[in-house]
């Protein structure tokens, strides 16, 4: 992983560094803080720029790496703060078997999870008991799911 990354600044790094060499081959520029000015030889006002240069990427590349854990953390924050309808619907609706069913999700007295909706059989209608009774905060689901030509379902299911 490292490489890549490496690889990754080298692609960034490597046109804005020959921009770089060829504005301080070209003319002296604006003094910088700290820098060698007048009577300076080429070499150090190449490498004054460079190192500006460098010193321009650390920074902006900082910035991302910020913005990126900043970023996670909100999305974090936001999937802990699902409600358990919330978490029993993503579950079942992100199920790839799943996907074709057409399934509602009421939480009723805190910890009940009732199901309504059609699904293709018996299998999947299991599964999405499976689901909802595996889910946090749940305890008990109420299968209200039918299965077309199937017998009506079964009262209530617990953990």
């Amino acid at each position: 992983m490292r490489t890549r990354i490496d690889r990754r600044r080298l692609k960034v790094a490597a046109p804005l560094l020959a921009i770089g060499l060829a504005a301080a081959a070209l003319g002296p520029g604006p003094p910088a803080m700290g820098r060698p000015q007048e009577g300076e030889g080429a070499g150090e006002r190449v490498g004054s720029r460079v190192d500006d240069l460098f010193n321009s990427l650390r920074k902006n590349f900082e910035g991302l790496s910020e913005d990126v854990r900043r970023r996670f953390a909100e999305a974090q924050q936001r999937v802990e703060g699902l409600g358990v309808e919330a978490r029993v619907y993503s579950r079942i609706r992100w199920d790839k078997a799943l996907t074709d069913s057409e399934i509602a999700v009421e939480i009723r007295e805190g910890d009940l999870a009732v199901l309504h909706g059609t699904v293709a059989d018996a299998e999947l209608r299991r599964k999405a008991v499976r689901l909802a009774v595996e889910t946090v905060g749940v305890e008990r689901v109420q299968d209200l799911l039918t299965v077309p030509d199937a017998p009506e379902p079964a009262p209530t299911a617990q953990p």
